[in-house]
């Protein structure tokens, strides 16, 4: 097979430019996936190299893009040997030295699954100590996984254009559209050919939501940490975006969490409530409940004998959730960072317990202190990060709690993230 340029390019400030000045060049043979999107390699001078754009088994010549002594990233610019899995990415704004979002376009969808499965199962055995044939499940989609994402961000240029950030840097890339994005995101990007500037732009449109939500964020080191900028949305008449889950529905303001997936709330809902086993007059807590997705449907299972404590930190989620559960009187959402402290203010009497922290994962005290609730009996773990995943699984089996059952679904196509649940039990000699 002849080779393929991948025509490598880096960005200046708004534009994309050739490689200039000296660059390292190497050519490498890869092996397994590696966290960050990259493929190992072992390069002639002893190093590890960290390869993306590439896929296993293909020999690449590849830009060196950092560089240390024992170990290098690099990006592979020339497929010399390539996979039977590589496709052409179905977006032009896709490799190297361009829009840093996807991991895996130049994948098949199921060399995706594939490579996914490996990095979940190696991350289970290396942190969590776990020999586990668990593999990512596909999630049905009419596009092979596009136009699925219902919340994107954007940086904005001085001359307006919207644009993604190139890999590993602050550096913007214009990328006047999404091809993740559902379609009303795409349609509002479409329409809108000059932004006013601001350091990013979050769009969001919500499953069965008839408005598109734009807000200003500020831009800081971790993408995580948003600071709204009220007022900024011409494009839809509220903060409130009303969503539906099944037969319950749910106003959700643009600063709180939702899954991003727009299948992703059905899906978790139908494991979380398997997982949980509940009968009328159980009492449960929901850590890190965001605007009250399980919430509400725990709280519709346990019924008015029952009880259901959410507890949350961000402040905007909180209402959403006290808002969403206005009809379920049993339940009661707490403002706090979930740990030892705030779990030991809840119920004594919590009988099931589910968790869905951030990708930095549980507290450990809280995880300790949930073990010492006598009458605790199932927790369900949500996650969307392998590592503190297996990390957090491995502290409860340690503390006597038996893993019944660990599934994991593509919610994030051609990225290398995913979304991981496990039940666990109380073991009989606990």
């Amino acid at each position: 097979m002849p080779s393929v340029s991948l025509s490598p390019s880096l960005s200046l400030r708004f534009g994309i430019v050739s490689f200039k000045g000296h660059m390292t060049h190497v050519e490498l043979t890869l092996g397994a996936p590696a966290s960050g999107g990259g493929f190992v390699a072992r390069g002639d001078d002893g190093r590890v190299y960290f390869v993306r754009h590439g896929l296993p088994g293909e020999r690449v010549r590849a830009v060196v893009t950092e560089e240390h002594a024992k170990w290098a990233r690099a990006d592979a610019i020339e497929i010399l040997e390539a996979s039977g899995e590589r496709v052409d990415p179905p977006c032009e704004f896709a490799g190297p030295g361009k829009c840093g979002g996807c991991d895996y376009q130049h994948a098949s969808r199921s060399s995706q699954l594939a490579l996914k499965t490996q990095l979940l199962q190696e991350q289970l055995r290396r942190i969590g100590k776990f020999d586990l044939d668990v593999k990512v499940e596909d999630v049905e989609s009419p596009n092979q996984g596009l136009g699925t994402r219902t919340r994107l961000r954007f940086g904005v240029s001085p001359t307006g254009q919207l644009g993604m950030r190139r890999h590993g840097s602050h550096d913007l890339i214009p990328t006047p559209t999404c091809l993740l994005g559902v379609s009303p995101l795409q349609e509002t990007m479409t329409k809108t050919s000059l932004w006013d500037e601001s350091d990013d732009v979050l769009i969001i449109a919500l499953p069965q939501s008839d408005s598109v939500e734009v807000r200003r964020v500020m831009f800081t080191e971790d993408e995580h940490d948003l600071i709204d900028e009220e007022g900024d949305s011409d494009l839809s008449d509220t903060d409130l975006q009303e969503t539906h889950v099944g037969q319950m529905s749910f106003r959700v303001s643009a600063s709180s969490f939702w899954q991003i997936h727009e299948q992703a709330p059905e899906i978790l809902v139908q494991e979380v409530l398997q997982g949980l086993q509940l009968s009328a007059g159980d009492h449960v807590m929901d850590l890190y409940c965001g605007a009250g997705l399980f919430t509400k449907f725990i709280a519709d299972r346990v019924g008015p004998f029952g009880s259901v404590i959410g507890i949350e930190s961000s402040q905007s989620a909180v209402e959403d959730a006290t808002r969403n559960l206005v009809e379920y009187p049993w339940t009661y959402i707490q403002h706090a960072s979930v740990n030892k402290r705030s779990i030991a203010h809840a119920s004594p009497l919590s009988t099931h317990a589910v968790l869905d922290p951030p990708r930095s994962g549980n507290d450990r005290s809280a995880l300790l202190a949930l073990n010492d609730l006598e009458h605790l009996r199932r927790i369900v773990s949500v996650s969307c990060d392998p590592a503190t995943f297996a990390r957090d699984l491995r502290i409860l089996v340690d503390l006597g709690w038996e893993i019944v059952s660990l599934r994991a679904f593509d919610l994030f196509p051609m990225t290398e993230h995913l979304e991981c649940t496990a039940v666990l039990g109380r073991s009989i000699a606990h």
